[in-house]
């Protein structure tokens, strides 16, 4: 009999690490191949310490990163001596990746503009290109450089109508030279040499206060045949 319950309680649990575990997300260009990280992002540990040396995890960069309402919630930094205007908020992964998907849901509130980003392996990292989105747009952009250094160039860029209370579902993938991205059922697709660099990380960026992220999982990925 006891034998019987550990069964069944053994049972329960792999059903439950199954149903933590997310599907691989439906895809345009890219073909997921392995789950890199998945997070709610509905408590306190969902955010590792950025100055822990081999930490894995979403890193809190910079910024305020915290829990609200089961959500990350995003707060840019404040203006200082260093930078006067502030930086918006930043939260990554590190990773060794090529070609990825990453997909989630994320709500603007306040936020004037947010985006889902990626920077290449050199040391510092340096920006290679991210989607944009604000409530009346989004565009892609190619990016190199960093701090004050950093160069951006528009590649694509959609109008659009997205309410900044809802929650909206995206899913970037990226293989090769081409960037492609969904936001709902809105669509664009953009292609340059820079996204080809290896990446060493890949996040997301928030202006102002009020944004917020749940529900990411991130892919390793190959073009499909």
């Amino acid at each position: 009999m006891k034998s019987a319950h550990l069964f069944f309680a053994c049972l329960f649990v792999q059903q439950v690490a199954c149903a933590e575990t997310p599907a691989p997300p439906a895809t345009q260009i890219c073909q997921t191949t392995q789950l890199i990280a998945a997070e709610k992002f509905d408590r306190p540990e969902s955010f590792a310490k950025e100055r822990q040396p081999g930490m894995n995890g979403w890193r809190a960069g910079i910024g305020i990163w915290s829990i609200v309402d089961g959500a990350g919630y995003a707060k840019q930094e404040a203006p200082s001596k260093n930078r006067p205007n502030g930086h918006e908020a930043v939260c990554e992964h590190l990773v060794g990746l090529g070609d990825y998907v990453l997909t989630g849901e994320f709500k603007l509130g306040a936020s004037p503009q947010i985006g889902f980003v990626c920077r290449d392996t050199n040391q510092p990292n340096h920006h290679q290109g991210r989607v944009v989105i604000t409530p009346t747009a989004i565009w892609i952009q190619k990016m190199s450089g960093i701090a004050k250094e950093t160069r951006r160039e528009e590649l694509k860029k959609i109008e659009v109508k997205l309410d900044p209370a809802a929650w909206h579902h995206f899913t970037i993938e990226v293989c090769g030279d081409r960037w492609f991205a969904r936001i709902d059922d809105h669509t664009l697709e953009a292609t340059h040499e820079r996204f080809k660099d290896r990446k060493g990380r890949i996040g997301m960026v928030a202006r102002g206060e009020g944004a917020q992220f749940r529900n990411l999982s991130l892919w390793s990925a190959q073009p499909k045949s």
